[in-house]
């Protein structure tokens, strides 16, 4: 399994952060590569990108204002495969990230990646009371796993309220 790069520049009006890669994405060296992983298709629907991408087209997010990056660079089958203290490491690295990049928006793919990064036990869809980091709006997005129960409509209601407070 190959390492999977951020996707990142100074200025992003999103950056994504998930879990970690599955173990297609960590074969493929591309994030959200999983048969079943709704989160290209999302941002095509949601109007983030303006057209669907494929995961190897995934550095094209930065042309549309949009980064990705994960919490833990490991891929594996789950993220349950991970350890507690394994997420909780991740948020040092993300908080650099935001810093050095200073995004718009931190957008979290699944609740369980902002509760992780935050050190906390709840949480709701949509723009968070208060950021994790200076200067950038947490937003939690439904997982776009295939595994995550959601319907469809449900994800993408709130990847569409996401790209409206994007701008």
């Amino acid at each position: 399994m190959q390492p999977i790069p951020d996707i990142v520049a100074p200025g992003l009006r999103v950056l994504f952060c998930g879990f970690n890669p599955g173990t297609r994405s960590g074969a493929i060296g591309h994030n959200y590569a999983g048969r079943g992983n709704q989160f290209w298709r999302l941002l095509a629907d949601s109007g983030l990108t303006p057209r669907l991408l494929a995961p190897e087209e995934d550095r094209t997010m930065l042309r549309y204002g949009l980064g990705s990056t994960n919490l833990v660079a490991r891929a594996t089958p789950s993220a349950a495969d991970l350890s507690r203290a394994e997420l909780r490491a991740g948020a040092g690295p993300l908080r650099a990230l935001v810093e050095a990049h200073r995004p718009r928006i931190v957008a979290y793919t699944g609740k369980g990646v902002y509760l992780a990064a935050a050190g906390i036990d709840r949480a709701e869809w949509g723009e968070q009371p208060a950021s994790l980091f200076d200067g950038a709006i947490d937003f939690v997005v439904p997982s776009p796993s295939g595994l995550a129960r959601l319907p469809y409509a449900e994800k993408l209601r709130w990847f569409t309220a996401l790209a409206g407070r994007a701008g």
